[in-house]
Formats: C-alpha cells, structure tokens, sequence
C-alpha cells in the first residue's frame, strides 16, 4: 500500500468533509488514482488511526454512485450521523482558531487521521 496515496486520500476527504460535500466512491478512486479494487482498502487504511484517535469517521463522505452509504454503515441513520460529525469536525476545524478549536474538542488534531496535538 502506497502510504504516500493515504496522506493524499486523507487530506481530500478531510477537505471535502470541511466543505460539507460527499464524494463517489468512483470519484475519490480516480482522485486517488487507484485501481477499483484498491479503493475499500484505502479507505479502510485512512480511517484507521483517525477512528483510533477519537476523530469523527471522514470515510462517512464516500457514498455510492446513487448517493447511499456503502454496505458497512449499518443503518441509514448511522451514517448520517457519521456523516453530520465528520462535517461539523472538520467545518469547525476549517474556519476556527486554534485555540477555539480546543475548546470545543480538547485537541487539534496533527493532520486528518493521527492522533491529536496535546
């Protein structure tokens, strides 16, 4: 796994997250110039550290060509929680200061994914 395509898979979700839009499966694949395949475990390997840091789920922004979730969200009401907390984290992340920011999550994090600054 190319960990160079993570960072960059990382930084645009996070990006898109902040922006409160969603993304194709097949549009983050071909930002991320990754065979189909690839896809589901990049966005498994993204989201890895940034769920372990306590950082809302940006992989709740990839939806399928119809706009529906994939298949491991549960329910409908579960990613569109994901989805409302990965947007306002990252909103809030976007347009505050730091300082601002700690205040209302206790940390910022170091970039999309790693565990955050103390």
């Amino acid at each position: 796994m190319d960990q160079m395509r993570v960072q960059f898979m990382k930084g645009v979700l996070a990006a898109l997250a902040s922006t409160g839009q969603v993304v194709t499966y097949d549009e983050i694949r071909r930002l991320c110039r990754l065979a189909q395949e690839q896809c589901g475990e990049y966005l498994g390997e993204a989201r890895k550290a940034m769920v372990g840091a306590g950082q809302p789920d940006f992989c709740a922004v990839v939806v399928g060509a119809s706009g529906t979730p994939g298949s491991g969200w549960g329910s409908a009401d579960e990613w569109a929680q994901a989805l409302r907390q990965a947007h306002e984290f990252w909103s809030d992340r976007r347009r505050m200061d730091n300082a601002e920011f700690r205040d209302k999550y206790g940390a910022l994090p170091v970039e999309p994914g790693l565990p955050a600054e103390r």
